[in-house]
């Protein structure tokens, strides 16, 4: 094994919680999740020799999951329903504040799904995983006006849902 496929490894490795988030905002549901990220994965593994090494690799990979979403939605139609079950480990001093912080997460969670899947992606890449907006739109390959104008009216949708 040479010392570039190694250092694509390593890269691969560190990225895939933030993917495994990503594809978790894609899908809404732990299972569909767990498939979207093994396809990426797989895929990445597949065609690692086309990654060039001067660009950023998170955003090749976040492509590449996406573009198999998307590849994904047009063969089938979503026939899961929402996933309620949470995975998260609260922390506070007393069972009240966990049973609250639990369940305001839980209706953020829901309310986001709600929200068109390019709304969600939007909102996903800039609020959560902490992406500016240029690298939202390198990611979801539209300009940046766009990512800016999803992201106020996904913002906009969640404050009125909440």
């Amino acid at each position: 094994m040479n010392i570039q496929h190694q250092h694509f490894q390593q890269q691969l490795l560190a990225a895939l919680p933030a993917i495994r988030r990503y594809c978790l905002a894609l899908t809404g549901q732990q299972h569909s999740a767990d498939d979207l990220l093994q396809a990426t994965v797989e895929r990445a593994l597949a065609r690692w020799q086309q990654y060039q090494a001067d660009t950023h690799f998170d955003r090749w990979l976040y492509r590449l999951c996406r573009n198999l979403w998307i590849d994904t939605m047009r063969r089938e139609k979503p026939s899961d329903s929402l996933d309620e079950e949470h995975d998260t480990v609260l922390s506070g001093s007393n069972l009240a504040e966990q049973y609250e912080t639990h369940t305001t997460l839980a209706r953020v969670q829901a309310h986001m799904q709600q929200l068109s899947e390019v709304l969600r992606t939007t909102l996903y890449l800039v609020a959560v995983e902490g992406h500016s907006y240029q690298e939202a739109a390198d990611i979801m390959e539209v300009p940046v006006g766009t990512i800016m104008s999803r992201l106020a009216r996904a913002r906009q949708q969640l404050s009125l849902a909440l």
